[in-house]
């Protein structure tokens, strides 16, 4: 028998209904009193005037507006995949998991918690912090637990083991402790025979073998080597390497464990880089002809939403079977045009309908598939094309287009997660917020001036080690270039510069020549000399809702629960005053 159905009777009990908590046709029965009680008391907001969804299964895809513009994002089905579900606090309404229920339209609180939502929708996962625990709650029973770590938890395919790594305080900057190798612990998903078990490499655990006794892993065994997905048994220790390269990321497993999706970036060999989907039992691999974003159905196909030409074009949808490689095109742009906001999209478990942002109205949509019979087999991916200067002033600070050769965002402007956990010590001067856009990039990449200036300074009192150049703009604005690998001989300090002008090169961040740290640009804008940063996006034409590159979907910004709606799209982001007071200490922020 499961570990977990052995230890379930000596969990806690809180029912998670599998409809919306206040939908008429709920059972009272099967809710928690808290969590009804919490319901009941808060006024519901009318749910806005929506067409119903149409049915699945079409020739021809359907496009339907779910929720009010401005309202949310990071949209997820349901497990059966009627509901489309986010998180909200409207207006004189109460905050936690809304849903929209695809059949009917109906929009109704589902429930009063945030959380995030294990791979196979078995789970709601709520890090606390303070207490160096997660709580866990198994929505099929009702039931929670919680677990000594507020790292990410992966649960095998069927639920019933967990992996985590223990809790760890965070180093102080600049006092990272050395490499070494990494612990985890394995236990029943609620936390029975946990035992720690010493892996050979420092890494992290990408998902569970079907068989539940073997991991895929990602990491390396020393500093110097790069990065690898490996095969681990756990009854010998065995460790199998399946693939290595420059750069890998973007990792997502499909549901049951059998296959897994990633990138590999910076080869010298540009034909290894790219999308690749990997069998985790033979370790076989096949390299995808798209690059985007990407999601598992549960009968494991791979949809892609692949980088456009450019930011007017529509997105387009893809299917693709990881046995053979053979895939189609489920929507013509020509036909049915969307564009999401910075890949922040879902996949039905079914396949058959997308939630997602619209770039539009920053609204949730709901687009109904064709089946895959219906798809164009001929069809060819875009191809970005490098943008012209039509609206904004600035042009990108590379000399390419975004890519696995090049480079890609991987941090925004402003208040995002990884700001917030640094605004009292990285961030604090920034009001607590992050300054600029990150952009990994291998080390040793030219980076070019924005627009037209001179050089104000070169390794001055800017921050961002080990190197900078400092640009002052015609027009009185300041960009800043961060993490350079070595004190720049391109520029000298008083030069003009034109846009497209080398300034320096890209390095890394924890300033090892090797690059084998954190290598990125760190670029920011500022205005009024010093004083204020502003968000980099408003002055720089590119298609920034795919740079970057489907990989790290949604904006990834941090939520105060009072108000979640604030500061959630990479272009609404407040400046930042130096030295001002922080504006980000949120009572209650998500993740907390």
């Amino acid at each position: 028998m499961p570990l977990l159905w052995l230890f379930l009777g000596t969990a806690c009990r809180l029912h998670l209904p599998q409809e919306p908590v206040n939908a008429p046709d709920v059972d009272a029965a099967h809710a928690a009193a808290p969590v009804r009680a919490a319901v009941q008391e808060a006024p519901v907001p009318e749910a806005p005037a929506i067409s119903p969804p149409v049915a699945p299964q079409l020739a021809v895809p359907v496009l339907v507006k779910l929720t009010e513009s401005g309202c949310c994002t990071q949209p997820f089905f349901s497990a059966d995949g009627n509901y489309v579900l986010y998180y909200d606090q409207p207006p004189g309404g109460p905050g936690g998991t809304w849903g929209v229920d695809v059949r009917t339209g109906q929009v109704a609180l589902w429930s009063p918690l945030w959380g995030a939502h294990s791979l196979n929708r078995q789970y709601l996962t709520i890090p606390r912090p303070q207490a160096r625990v997660t709580e866990v709650y198994h929505l099929p029973s009702g039931r929670s637990w919680t677990l000594a770590t507020t790292n990410t938890l992966v649960f095998s395919p069927d639920g019933t083991l967990v992996a985590y790594a223990a809790t760890t305080p965070s180093a102080p900057p600049g006092q990272q402790p050395p490499f070494r190798l990494t612990s985890i612990w394995i236990a029943g998903a609620d936390g029975q025979y946990a035992r720690q078990v010493p892996l050979p490499i420092n890494g992290s655990v990408v998902t569970w073998l079907p068989d539940n006794q073997r991991l895929i892993l990602s990491g390396r065994r020393t500093q110097q080597e790069d990065p690898a997905l490996w095969r681990y048994d756990l009854r010998d220790g065995s460790l199998t390497l399946l693939h290595r390269a420059r750069r890998l990321t973007g990792f997502l497993p499909s549901p049951d464990g059998a296959w897994v999706v990633y990138m590999a970036a910076w080869q010298p060999d540009s034909a290894e880089n790219g999308l690749w989907v990997l069998n985790t039992d033979s370790g076989q691999r096949r390299k995808l002809d798209l690059v985007g974003g990407y999601r598992w159905s549960e009968d494991n196909r791979l949809f892609v939403i692949p980088v456009r030409a450019t930011a007017e074009d529509s997105h387009e949808v893809w299917v693709v079977d990881p046995v053979t490689g053979g895939r189609v095109r489920l929507t013509d742009p020509a036909q049915t045009r969307f564009r999401i906001a910075n890949y922040d999209w879902a996949l039905s478990p079914d396949g058959s309908k997308i939630a997602f942002v619209s770039a539009d109205d920053r609204s949730i949509w709901l687009l109904t598939l064709p089946p895959a019979e219906a798809g164009d087999p001929t069809a060819t991916p875009p191809v970005p094309q490098f943008p012209e200067p039509r609206t904004k002033p600035y042009r990108l600070p590379f000399a390419t287009l975004p890519g696995p050769s090049t480079w890609y965002v991987i941090q925004w402007y402003g208040v995002t997660t990884g700001g917030y956990r640094g605004r009292n010590t990285t961030y604090s001067q920034g009001q607590g917020i992050h300054f600029g856009i990150d952009l990994s990039a291998p080390c040793g990449t030219p980076v070019v001036a924005t627009a037209p200036g001179r050089v104000l300074a070169i390794d001055g009192p800017y921050g961002s080690p080990p190197h900078n150049v400092v640009l002052l703009l015609d027009d009185g604005n300041q960009v800043v270039y961060g993490h350079l690998l070595e004190r720049s001989h391109f520029v000298q300090v008083g030069q003009r510069v034109q846009p497209g002008d080398v300034v320096g090169l890209s390095g890394d961040s924890t300033g090892r020549p090797t690059c084998d740290g954190n290598p990125h640009l760190h670029l920011e804008i500022r205005k009024g000399g010093r004083a204020i940063a502003t968000n980099p996006i408003l002055y720089i034409e590119g298609n920034w809702d795919d740079y970057s590159l489907g990989l790290y979907p949604g904006p990834r910004f941090e939520r105060d629960l009072d108000t979640p709606r604030r500061w959630q799209f990479m272009d609404d982001q407040p400046d930042i005053r130096f030295g001002g007071p922080i504006i980000t200490n949120f009572a209650r922020p998500w993740p907390p």
